[in-house]
């Protein structure tokens, strides 16, 4: 691969992240601002809404919401400790070492508040056309790679 090609590989993925942590601030600041919600915390209650009987175990929630088993019982910890009771932690039955976190009616409530301003932030943060030239010049040089 030649070094111009390299070089415009890298400043389109570069450009790219850029975008994404543009749109994922965005996202944080009107989470914060209208729900009190960190984006983590959206995404564990999106998560928990799309389990089986809204309960998912700690060490799943991980690899979903892409923290580590002591970041995400953190995460956990604070957002109980709010005292909204959106969620709730309980021993495994079959395992008591294992601990579920399930998603309560306040929390799906929550959720479905979020979710709109979610929506909205995407449609106005989203730089759809430079995202589309953008991941379109990177497949051409990927072609030509």
């Amino acid at each position: 691969m030649d070094d111009n090609l390299n070089n415009d590989l890298i400043t389109n993925w570069l450009t790219l992240t850029h975008i994404q942590m543009n749109v994922a601030n965005e996202l944080e600041v009107n989470l914060q601002a209208k729900h009190g919600l960190s984006l983590k915390e959206f995404y564990l209650l999106l998560f928990l809404s799309e389990a089986p009987e809204k309960k998912l175990k700690l060490q799943k929630l991980e690899s979903m919401v892409g923290l580590s088993q002591s970041a995400v019982s953190r995460l956990v910890s604070r957002f109980e400790a709010k005292g909204c009771g959106a969620l709730e932690r309980k021993a495994c039955d079959s395992d008591r070492r294992s601990i579920y976190t399930s998603l309560t009616q306040i929390g799906e409530n929550k959720l479905v508040s979020a979710q709109e301003t979610f929506k909205n932030t995407l449609i106005t943060a989203f730089p759809e056309k430079d995202v589309e030239q953008l991941l379109e010049q990177m497949l051409r040089l990927k072609q030509q790679s």
